[in-house]
Formats: C-alpha cells, sequence, structure tokens
C-alpha cells in the first residue's frame, strides 16, 4: 500500500490515507452506480411525469453523498488531523465536483442506451397529464356512463389516490 500512501502523501495528507482512499473511491463508485441504476428503474417504471430537479432521485442521490462527504472532509480536518493545506483543498474540491459528475455521466449513458423506451414513457407521461387535465375541464371521472368512477385509498404509510380513468386507458398511481 505503499503506493496509494505515497499517492496521498503528494496532497499533504499523513493520517488515514487508505481511509480516505476507500471512502473516496466508494463515493465516487456509488454516485457512478446511482446515476446507472435511477435511469435503468426510470426506464424500466411506469409513465414518467415532468418532475423538477430536486425531486429526482439521482439528484438526492448526489446531495446525499455530498453531504457525506462534507460531513467526513470536517471529522477529518478537525478531529484527526487539525487544519487543512491548499492541496488538500485541491483534492476534496476535485472528489465533491467529481461525484455528481460520475452520477450524471452513469445517467446519460443508460439514457443513451435506453433512449426510446424512456422517450416512449415521457410521452405516456405527458398524454395522461392531458387526459387529467381534460377530466378536470370535463368535471371528472363518472359523468358519461363510459368512464369507470374514481378510487380513493389512504392511511398507513401515506395517502395514495390512484384514477381509473377509462376502460381502455391503463391504471396508473400518482
Amino acid at each position: 500500500m505503499s503506493g496509494i500512501e505515497g499517492f496521498m502523501k503528494a496532497f499533504g495528507f499523513t493520517a488515514d490515507a487508505l481511509t480516505i482512499v476507500i471512502i473516496c473511491s466508494l463515493v465516487l463508485m456509488l454516485n457512478f452506480a446511482g446515476g446507472l441504476f435511477s435511469q435503468i428503474i426510470l426506464a424500466f417504471g411506469g409513465p414518467i411525469h415532468e418532475r423538477k430537479m430536486t425531486q429526482r432521485t439521482s439528484f438526492r442521490l448526489a446531495l446525499v453523498s455530498e453531504l457525506f462527504l462534507i460531513v467526513y472532509i470536517v471529522y477529518y480536518h478537525t478531529v484527526l488531523v487539525p487544519g487543512i493545506e491548499a492541496a488538500e483543498i485541491i483534492y476534496w474540491a476535485f472528489i465533491l465536483l467529481a461525484a455528481p459528475l460520475l452520477a450524471a455521466i452513469g445517467a446519460q449513458l443508460i439514457y443513451i442506451a435506453l433512449a426510446d423506451k424512456i422517450e416512449g414513457l415521457k410521452k405516456e407521461g405527458r398524454r395522461i397529464d392531458r387526459g387529467e387535465e381534460a377530466m378536470e375541464d370535463e368535471g371528472g371521472p363518472g359523468e358519461d356512463g363510459d368512464e369507470e368512477e374514481a378510487v380513493e385509498a389512504g392511511g398507513g404509510l401515506g395517502n395514495f389516490r390512484f384514477t381509473l380513468v377509462h376502460r381502455k386507458c391503463p391504471i396508473y398511481l400518482f
């Protein structure tokens, strides 16, 4: 392990160099895997509805890993080794910037591989959203006799509402 310790000493890390390498490698690898898996889950799920960036799973995963790294950086430079050098700041800045970048790269690789499927699900989500808006304008389900009545269920861990839109349309949850 002298190669890793020598590399970390170049950045000014003297204590727990192997621990830092392991933690940073895990965070970078898990961000990449998180980007991959979040897109895979998205591609093989149901219709995709438009969401804000802060409501996306990949953003939340990247945020948690950034917070984990920041907590470890503060712990390392206050408890283990007091103070911080310029080379250490450069190393931590690279890791903090590379983590969400790897998550985005992983997500884009899967998006390229499954673009047709994801775009189809987005179109279906927009179609369902437009259908809900049209139903709200018409007064909701159950007026024509062709549509099923709305069913609501709640309790337990939270309230969930699902609607049987039309006999020809699939059931969707939101």
